[in-house]
């Protein structure tokens, strides 16, 4: 008829060829909505524990560069892109799985110490509340009962400073909760001043009788690698660690906060990994 369009094979396909072309940006561009919100609603929840931290930011941070990456996708911007940005892109993407692999695996195989005995234990401060110790120190010091108690002849060292955020020194909190749970006063000595895991354990050194004393460093299965990292490259001879557990609904958070630790830490010279 007069007026319409006949559609060739040619144009067909060239029409087909374009809703396929946007039914996969589309695509795309959902993945990383989606994303972008679940890595939004991770960070508010997070947040809404109260872990002491600012490090929840990373995820708001992740949601951001999701949404980036949607805008991307629809506005064509990588094809747009030098060739040696996308090698350069695709190189680093390598190198960072295989980085995040490994470092899984060092947390993994740490968190899953035995623990032994030890003349000397060493509990790591975590963050105090008003109302008491955080759920992440509890768990720390609940399991120093039970290894104290089981060990009636080990020396306990807690060890954490007062934060702009806590009503007391960790080490004191840490110390009131131990003897209110039946842990003899003159068992327990405080290292006060520290305010990272690092001056945790350089400190605690320093109040041991000789380097050569066996210790073991308490703190929850996902900050167990990293502990024994900063520990060796302190100069402790005798050591081992006891793993505490921690909050399954925290734990990618936990594990991706250590991952960028460890990175950090060594690049500083705090650890040693071996």
């Amino acid at each position: 008829m007069r007026g319409e369009e006949k559609m060739t094979p040619k144009s067909q396909c060239i029409g087909g060829k374009a809703e396929r072309r946007m039914t996969g940006v589309y695509i795309r561009m959902g993945f990383f909505v989606l994303i972008a919100a679940v890595s939004l609603r991770y960070g508010l929840f997070v947040r809404s524990g109260g872990a002491g931290n600012t490090f929840y930011r990373f995820w708001y941070v992740l949601s951001a560069l999701n949404l980036f990456f949607a805008a991307g996708v629809y506005f064509d911007l990588w094809s747009k892109l030098p060739k040696f940005v996308h090698t350069l892109v695709f190189v680093l993407c390598f190198f960072g799985i295989i980085l995040i692999i490994g470092l899984i695996e060092l947390i993994a195989g740490m968190a899953m110490q035995t623990p032994k005995r030890a003349d000397y234990l060493i509990v790591l401060g975590a963050q105090v509340r008003e109302d008491g110790p955080s759920t992440v120190l509890q768990y720390r010091l609940d399991t120093a009962v039970t290894y104290l108690n089981d060990n009636p002849d080990t020396v306990c060292i807690v060890s954490g400073g007062k934060g702009d955020n806590e009503p007391c020194s960790e080490a004191e909190a840490m110390r009131k909760y131990l003897t209110e749970h039946g842990i003899a006063g003159e068992r327990i000595l405080l290292e006060d001043q520290s305010g990272n895991t690092a001056e945790n354990l350089k400190n605690c050194l320093a109040m041991l009788p000789s380097p050569d004393v066996s210790v073991a460093v308490l703190t929850n299965n996902f900050h167990m690698c990293r502990a024994i990292g900063i520990a060796k490259k302190a100069g402790y001879k005798k050591l081992s660690g006891v793993p505490a557990p921690s909050t399954k609904a925290y734990l990618v958070h936990n594990v991706t906060r250590e991952m960028v630790g460890i990175v950090k830490d060594f690049v500083m010279g705090n650890l040693t990994i071996k």
